[in-house]
């Protein structure tokens, strides 16, 4: 055996010694503290921070964001009386008031013993307030730029304050989780949007396009979901809110419904209740010289899950047609009010007819790209519903 081979017996096993020791960078998880929601609202110090900052916890800033992470696990009482905080069992709360949103999140290393990583953040929420000020690009480009958080965090509004959505009354719950659960709720209700997650609002955002964000607003540690925030894209910026129902049509208009009802009354003011099974949008966009028109086509199937009036047979075939004809004014209905919210009363296209052009024809919308919500807003659209009603459940009079 030669000297070379000799010296690589030698050296061989203590190169496996080294790499058996595990990672010489990594840190315990009990010295960790994993942040998986943050909260962005307009600058207000709380009672508590005022009074740390005159005694000296101050920095060169402006008050213009005041950001709350919800932090987990926590250690049950020495963490209670740190700054800003609200605790429970499973969570605490923790803010910082400043300007960079950067320099808020590694301002917390001066009160946490643990620190803090953004490895598993799940949700984000932005105050209405605070996105009617500043450019909701301006508040998430440092989240985008970190490395550490996953694109896959949700983003959503709050017409209330957003660090209210954080907070539970729940015992074992963690709102950031339970919040980000909801979403999978949309083969329940078509008036849950389909989630905007980091990466689809960069693009969006980067489009120019208006867009949506799912409301969601708190009252005695309750969230829920209720209408969405509008977001114009030349502003990036909050301009108004869609309510429930209007978030329920613009559903149907996209046709991004995986479940649902619709319910409407009969002449007599008697309950009906549609159940969706299926639905299948199409819209097609018309160029005539320097007018853009739009057709939407609206087919549904579904079932009668209700009616309250006892006269009728659920079983009479006039009177599913019947019936299929109140869904149908009552989809029209909620279709119009809006679309004409979107071009009378924000002049903004959240609905996505920008796609239809720019695929349908594309040097028209080279030409309108730049002024689509304006154009948008002058355009015709016209629209046809036909809901086919299929059965009536498992059992009827």
């Amino acid at each position: 055996m030669n000297s070379r081979n000799r010296l690589i017996l030698i050296v061989l096993p203590f190169l496996l010694i080294l790499y058996l020791t595990g990672c010489w960078s990594s840190k315990e998880i009990d010295t960790l503290g994993v942040y998986v929601g943050l909260a962005l609202d307009i600058g207000k110090e709380p009672e508590l921070e005022q009074e740390l900052t005159e005694k000296g916890a101050d920095y060169p800033k402006k008050n213009l964001v005041t950001s709350t992470i919800q932090i987990i696990p926590v250690q049950k009482g020495k963490d209670s009386q740190q700054k800003g905080k609200s605790t429970s069992s499973m969570y605490s709360n923790s803010t910082e008031t400043g300007d960079s949103g950067f320099q808020l999140l590694r301002q917390h290393a001066l009160s946490e013993h643990r620190s803090i990583i953004g490895h598993h953040l799940k949700v984000i929420v932005i105050s209405s307030e605070l996105s009617q000020k500043i450019d909701t690009e301006k508040l998430l480009r440092f989240i985008l730029r970190d490395n550490e958080i996953r694109p896959s965090c949700i983003v959503l509004m709050s017409t209330g304050k957003a660090s209210e959505t954080l907070i539970t009354n729940q015992p074992g719950d963690i709102p950031a989780f339970h919040l980000k659960s909801l979403i999978e709720n949309q083969n329940r209700s078509n008036r849950i949007l389909p989630e905007i997650t980091l990466t689809k609002l960069d693009g969006i955002m980067n489009s120019g396009a208006s867009f949506i964000l799912q409301n969601v607003i708190s009252a005695k540690g309750q969230v829920e979901f209720a209408g969405a925030g509008v977001i114009k894209g030349k502003t990036n910026k909050w301009i108004g809110t869609l309510n429930e129902q209007e978030v329920e049509a613009l559903s149907w208009i996209k046709g991004k419904i995986k479940g649902g009802l619709i319910k409407t009354y009969d002449k007599t003011g008697e309950v009906l209740a549609y159940e969706i099974k299926s639905v299948n949008t199409k819209i097609k966009s018309n160029v005539e010289g320097d007018d853009i028109s739009f057709h939407v086509s609206i087919k549904s199937e579904g079932r009668l899950m209700e009616n309250w009036n006892t006269s009728k047979d659920p079983t009479d075939t006039e009177y599913l047609k019947e019936t299929e004809q109140y869904f149908e004014d009552e989809l029209k209905d909620m279709i119009y009010k809006v679309v004409h919210k979107m071009q009378e009363e924000y002049r903004v296209d959240v609905a996505g007819f920008r796609d239809r052009l720019r695929i349908q024809h594309p040097r028209v919308w080279k030409k309108v790209k730049e002024d689509w919500d304006e154009t948008f807003s002058k355009s015709e659209i016209t629209y046809d519903v036909n809901l086919n009603i299929t059965d009536y459940g498992s059992s009827a009079k």
